[in-house]
């Protein structure tokens, strides 16, 4: 009479597949936290950005003066402009910006980013108006998290 072979899995054999895909598992999980926090990281960085061009945009639609290249203010941040040549960095208040838009120019409790702005010296009255801006996050912070930071030039002449 013919035995028939042994269908089945060892204990060996379920054992070491048990490890193996334990050790599958642990590699994924110790990787999400990194994800989550690069997703995090990007939507904080992609928030700035956006900022960021509504200030600029703020900066550019500014109407030019007469005569040209005098100082002026900023019709939706208020943001005041210097009369050209800027001859030292002139930096103005901050501008917080929360989960409802635009906050002021003093941080509320639900601020979560701050706009510094500084005009830069220029080389005289027919150059362009250099100006830097910055975002940060958290507002209230002294060492931010994350920033992100631009320089735009404006034509005031």
């Amino acid at each position: 009479m013919n035995a028939k072979p042994d269908t089945g899995f060892s204990l060996v054999e379920i054992s070491l597949a048990l490890g193996i895909a334990a050790f599958c598992l642990l590699a994924i999980f110790s990787l999400l936290p990194v994800g989550l926090q690069g997703n995090l990281d990007s939507s904080e960085e992609t928030v700035a950005t956006g900022i960021l061009s509504l200030v600029a945009s703020d900066l550019k639609s500014c109407p030019a003066t007469t005569p040209r290249g005098q100082g002026t203010t900023t019709a939706q941040f208020a943001i005041p402009i210097p009369a050209n040549p800027v001859t030292a960095e002139t930096a103005v208040p901050p501008r917080y910006f929360g989960e409802s838009g635009y906050d002021g120019t003093v941080r509320l409790p639900g601020s979560r980013y701050r706009v510094n702005l500084t005009f830069l010296p220029n080389a005289g009255a027919k150059s362009a108006t250099l100006v830097r801006l910055r975002a940060s996050w958290p507002a209230a912070a002294d060492d931010p998290l994350g920033k992100l930071e631009t320089v735009l030039a404006l034509d005031r002449n």
